[in-house]
């Protein structure tokens, strides 16, 4: 597997659209949310990508610094974590969240990270160091919780 981060900047055409293509078929396609997908932040984001050895994209997650206030977050953030269908169960999820996680703590110097995460997956991310916060709410009609990880 080959993890790599890049700025909006450093993205070219090609791969911008295979990031896009990625999240529509992870979350619009495979889990029927429809929300807004282009919100403004990917321009601010560093973007963590996996390919698997034929150089496909199956893994992504895009890295927020806190000073976006992404989602009202007053920490570091990350979201649009997501894996291809053909990739699951083989830890790669778990895996993004702790390079994305070791990523954020780099570049600010402060380990907090702080997410909305599908309610569903809590008990992923309880496994990965992360603490529920909140009380369930809703995001484009799917159950969300924020969840903080101390680092």
């Amino acid at each position: 597997m080959d993890f790599s981060f890049y700025t909006f900047d450093q993205l070219d055409a090609a791969t911008l659209y295979e990031i896009l293509a990625h999240r529509m078929e992870v979350f619009v396609l495979g889990q029927g949310n429809i929300y807004r997908d282009l919100d403004g932040f990917d321009q601010k984001a560093t973007h963590l990508l996996a390919r698997d050895e034929t150089g496909a994209l199956v893994g992504y997650v895009r890295l927020l610094p806190a000073a976006l206030h992404y989602d009202g977050h007053d920490h570091n953030s990350f979201g649009r974590l997501s894996v291809k269908d053909a990739a699951r169960g083989k830890g790669l999820g778990a895996e993004l969240v702790r390079r994305a996680c070791r990523r954020l703590a780099q570049d600010s110097g402060d380990p907090v990270v702080e997410i909305s995460a599908m309610a569903y997956l809590e008990d992923f991310y309880r496994r990965l160091g992360f603490e529920r916060i909140s009380e369930e709410y809703a995001i484009a009609g799917v159950p969300h919780v924020n969840m903080l990880f101390r680092g």
